[in-house]
């Protein structure tokens, strides 16, 4: 439809008699027109829009009770992720390196029957340099991400020892250009500032501090045979103990959409309200005015999921041709469909 106005919807409904079952994102206007339409169509909360409101309420409570940077007083390991636990990101980063070999192993074949770089090039249809560098691999790419070398890193003692000693930053970053710093003294005053704060909490230096972002993602996919994930959430629930009740109710609320357990998620959405907490009170409350719909969405199958997936992909290719071509190419990759 071209809106999202009531009219348009109640008319599109009016030449659809035949709909019988309705999934829809929480929009207030789009219940009542279907509700005013008729009373026989069966309306469905899309878990897409039902997770991602969950989402919503879980980043927003997690930003406004934890600091950007935590201290749980323990070093932040960054082992290999065990298998299964990979990211998209990463399965497509392997997945692409897996194709590389393979084509650099091609190139290699045919370089060693005689064939030229500039021959392969035109073949292949790639650069010179890309096949030079083909030419080259013994191995599939390192797909490992590392962490990236800051100028301040080779310092980190002296900067210690200085501070120490009682000199103040611009006299610790002259020092440190004396003896071949070329670093910026932001990353000096940040340095020298997270380090006192540790002296005055009485932690050691090497603990590392946990991100925000990281923590997050911990909380939200509740992945507790993970013993070291595991170890951090109590650690964060402990120290935050605001976050506990909050914690609880979004693994529930998640477990019981995906068991498809209606009584329990009933239960759940129930005894929330009783608590009052008024961190997720807006949340409960905007799911009792519609509750019978969320009901729905445990008790049938039907989902916006393949809607959802082409506005996503649509958005994905108009943000990467943005400022290079016209809505008839951008028309054309939305409607092209690999063989």
């Amino acid at each position: 439809m071209p809106d999202r106005e009531a009219d348009t919807l109640a008319d599109w409904l009016s030449d659809h008699p035949e709909v019988t079952h309705v999934t829809r994102d929480r929009y207030s206007r789009f219940q009542e027109v279907i509700s005013a339409h008729s009373a026989e169509i069966i309306q469905i909360h899309d878990r897409f829009h039902l997770i991602q409101n969950l989402w919503a309420l879980h980043n927003q409570i997690i930003q406004k009770i934890l600091p950007a940077r935590i201290d749980l007083g323990t070093p932040l390991p960054k082992p290999d992720p065990p298998p299964g636990t990979q990211t998209k990101a990463d399965i497509r980063q392997t997945e692409n390196a897996r194709k590389k070999w393979e084509q650099a192993q091609v190139l290699q074949r045919y370089y060693t029957k005689g064939y030229s770089i500039t021959r392969l090039s035109k073949q292949f249809n790639l650069n010179p340099r890309t096949v030079k560098r083909y030419l080259e691999m013994t191995g599939p790419p390192d797909t490992s991400r590392k962490k990236r070398p800051k100028a301040l890193d080779a310092f980190h003692k002296q900067v210690i020892e200085w501070e120490a000693a009682g000199h103040s930053i611009h006299i610790i970053y002259k020092k440190l250009q004396d003896i071949g710093y070329e670093g910026a003294y932001g990353s000096v005053k940040v340095f020298v500032a997270q380090l006192r704060k540790k002296k005055r909490a009485g932690a050691p230096w090497e603990n590392a501090y946990h991100n925000r972002r990281d923590i997050r993602r911990m909380l939200w996919q509740n992945n507790l045979s993970d013993e070291r994930e595991r170890d951090i959430i109590n650690r964060v629930l402990k120290q935050y103990p605001t976050i506990q009740p909050v914690y609880a109710f979004i693994a529930s609320f998640r477990d019981t959409i995906a068991r498809r357990d209606q009584t329990g998620f009933v239960e759940l959405i129930l005894y929330e309200q009783i608590r009052e907490d008024p961190l997720t009170g807006h949340f409960i409350r905007r799911l009792l005015s519609d509750l019978k719909p969320t009901l729905n969405a445990i008790t049938y199958t039907e989902s916006n999921g393949f809607v959802e997936g082409n506005v996503n992909r649509l958005k994905t290719v108009k943000r990467m041709m943005y400022g290079r071509a016209g809505f008839e190419l951008l028309r054309q990759r939305m409607l092209y469909r690999p063989a």
